[in-house]
């Protein structure tokens, strides 16, 4: 009789790992996720040439489809009304394998397989905020905590998300600017 179950289970577990898709194949536990939020950022090269102008978006905010268009031509002499056309090209190539090798559909982290679900099969925002996932977790904050001075717009991640840099944003470590007491609902 154990026989019996022993083979039943591993059959399941075949099959359940068998369906799961190719970003996940980093070990059968990655298919559970790595993490509550996403993979921080640890590339200095990218800290240093994007993290210097603005908060270094975490590569699991967005899938590599939306990297690889952001460092289209078109994109980068109109990088939200900058030019920030890199002289060096193998800078350029440096910083877009970065941000493609660890894009939301490559992670195991918890809010970037989210982001993934959320979207359309074709979809490449070029903001995190255009995610449907991102769109619905911010969608219940009133328009007055979010364009107040201290935060600005929702771009602003660690003016409310004070773990951000380290690609946390749960619940626990959110505290909008004078916005006193606000549920904000986080699964």
């Amino acid at each position: 009789m154990i026989k019996k179950y022993l083979v039943v289970g591993s059959l399941f577990i075949g099959s359940f790992y068998s369906l799961y898709s190719q970003a996940d194949r980093d070990g059968f536990f990655g298919f559970f996720g790595s993490g509550p939020g996403v993979e921080p950022v640890r590339n200095a090269v990218y800290l240093e040439e994007c993290g210097s102008c603005h908060f270094a978006y975490q590569p699991g905010l967005l899938p590599s489809r939306s990297w690889i268009r952001m460092f289209s031509q078109k994109e980068l002499t109109n990088h939200f009304e900058e030019d920030i056309t890199f002289d060096d090209k193998a800078l350029e190539t440096q910083l877009l394998d970065y941000l493609t090798m660890h894009a939301a559909e490559k992670s195991s982290f918890k809010r970037s397989r989210k982001i993934m679900r959320s979207l359309p099969y074709n979809a490449s925002p070029l903001r995190t905020s255009d995610t449907p996932y991102l769109r619905r977790k911010h969608g219940e904050i009133p328009k007055n905590l979010i364009t107040q001075p201290d935060v600005g717009s929702i771009a602003n991640c660690e003016a409310c998300h004070r773990t951000a840099t380290e690609g946390v944003y749960e619940e626990d470590q959110i505290r909008i600017p004078n916005a006193g007491f606000f549920n904000y609902d986080d699964d």
